[in-house]
């Protein structure tokens, strides 16, 4: 029993690590991660048994060690539960930026890119601070700003950069698990001044934990220099 307390901690170790390396994708990662909690379940309550028949003195710690990935990922769950169950933002819900490049992207293929009506009225709700950036400066040199910016950006990868339309739309990957996050930035004049819009997109699961709203407030943040 006293391995058997560790055994669910590697499991959550192993899908953080080996999702993180490249090695399986997110998903699997994430996977393994929840596999390591349900187990650590088991092993705890079996101690907690033991314990209570006096079967066998297991040392607190034990259960404490088996249970811990379990306590870790209900954390991570209550924290998502606090955000809307949408996983696209953009600051233009009349005309949300579209993707266009990334539509060939392997992993987009058979998904469907447009933005949903229905994440509009939630979006409206609770994140009303997801606008437009104007700055009073050319289209042109906003465009070359935002371009050089998104580039520089860690864990971000730009796939395309449309000169034409100004657009610029790549991929923003996590630190941990490696999930991975398609955005695309579109830049117009608005009255003689640059107006910046930008959507994330979530490719895995159904909620984002707010993830693609933070990444619009950053990215904003750093390009009116705030």
């Amino acid at each position: 029993m006293q391995r058997l307390a560790f055994a669910p901690l590697l499991f959550a170790i192993a899908g953080i690590l080996l999702s993180s390396a490249g090695v399986l994708p997110a998903m699997y990662g994430l996977g393994l991660f929840a596999l390591g909690a349900l187990f650590g379940l088991v092993v705890f309550m079996r101690i907690l048994f033991l314990r209570l028949r006096k079967k066998a003195r297991y040392t607190p710690a034990l259960a404490v060690i088996a249970v811990l990935p379990l306590v870790v990922g209900a954390a991570i769950v209550i924290r998502d539960l606090r955000y809307p169950p949408i996983n696209d933002i953009t600051t233009d819900l009349d005309n949300p930026p579209s993707f266009v490049a990334l539509l060939n992207a392997p992993a987009n293929a058979g998904r469907d890119m447009v933005y949903p009506e229905k994440f509009g009225p939630i979006a409206r709700e609770a994140y009303a601070d997801i606008r437009p950036l104007v700055l009073n400066e050319t289209p042109e040199r906003t465009f070359q700003r935002v371009e050089e910016l998104a580039k520089a950006q860690s864990g971000w990868k730009v796939k395309n950069s449309d000169v034409e339309k100004f657009t610029v739309e790549g991929e923003a990957t996590s630190l941990f698990f490696r999930f991975v996050d398609d955005f695309v930035i579109r830049v117009s004049d608005q009255d003689g001044k640059a107006r910046v819009d930008m959507r994330s997109k979530s490719r895995d699961g159904l909620v984002d934990a707010g993830a693609n709203a933070m990444r619009i407030r950053s990215f904003f943040d750093a390009l009116s220099g705030k």
